[in-house]
Order: structure tokens, then C-alpha cells, then sequence
């Protein structure tokens, strides 16, 4: 009687297990977007402007120079400006990442702008040319205008 009881569990474990075996797993439970104040959405998009602001005056600063007729000054004005396309890129992606509540679309152009930046910068050092080089100085124009909108 003890070795048919046995059995009788052992068969009812296989049969839970087999059960177990073909049961679709639990979905995991999505989170909810966090949602953000008016003040911290207010507070996150002017920090992303001033960053852009701050960014972009870096950029100007650095294009208006042109270093006459001197070979050393014009490869070093060249750096510069490859440098302030690679640390205003870097400053607006690390603040954005700082300011999650900022308006989506204001992130999504600055995001844009710091990729441009970036491509254009990249393409520079590998001595691209101005074609080459136009989809980006384009997008970065595009991206400027919105940004400059979005941050009025």
C-alpha cells in the first residue's frame, strides 16, 4: 500500500510539473512613466536652454576665429573648433541625461543637435568634405532654430 501511494504522489508531481513546463511565464508589470511637476519640467527646461545657450556661444566664439595667414593659427583655430563641437556635444547629452523632466520634443532637438555635433566633428578629423560634411551642417542648423523656439 506505501509503494502505490508513493506512486500515486509522484505521478500527481510529473503532472504538476508537465502543467508548470507549458504555462506561459508572467508578463513583468510595465512601469509607470514617471510623471513630473510644472516646476520640474519648468526647472529641467531652463537648465537644457542654458546649456544649449552656453553651448552654442562656445560654438560661435570658436567659428569667428580664423587665424589670418599663419599656418599654426589656422590648424589650431581648426582644433579649437573640432574641440568645442566635441565638449558642447558631450555638456548637452550629459545635462539632458541631468534633466529627465525637460519637454520630450526639447530633449529629442537638443539630442539631435549634440549627434550633428558630433558627426560633424568626427567627419572634420577624418578631413570629410563640405559635402560630405552639408547633411550635418544642416541638421545642426535645423535643430539651432527649434531649439532657440522651444526655448523662447
Amino acid at each position: 500500500m506505501p509503494t502505490i501511494i508513493a506512486i500515486v504522489i509522484a505521478v500527481i508531481a510529473i503532472a504538476v510539473a508537465i502543467g508548470a513546463w507549458f504555462r506561459p511565464a508572467p508578463k513583468p508589470e510595465t512601469p509607470a512613466a514617471k510623471t513630473y511637476t510644472e516646476q520640474e519640467v519648468s526647472d529641467a527646461k531652463k537648465a537644457v536652454c542654458d546649456a544649449y545657450g552656453r553651448a552654442d556661444r562656445a560654438l560661435q566664439a570658436t567659428g569667428r576665429k580664423n587665424g589670418g595667414d599663419d599656418q599654426t593659427a589656422i590648424i589650431a583655430v581648426a582644433v579649437n573648433i573640432r574641440l568645442a563641437l566635441s565638449e558642447s556635444s558631450s555638456f548637452l547629452l550629459r545635462t539632458l541625461a541631468e534633466n529627465p523632466a525637460a519637454p520630450h520634443d526639447l530633449q529629442e532637438q537638443v539630442r539631435m543637435a549634440a549627434n550633428s555635433y558630433q558627426d560633424i566633428a568626427i567627419d572634420q578629423l577624418g578631413e570629410a568634405s563640405q559635402t560630405e560634411l552639408g547633411p550635418f551642417l544642416k541638421q545642426a542648423d535645423s535643430t539651432d532654430v527649434a531649439i532657440k523656439q522651444a526655448c523662447k
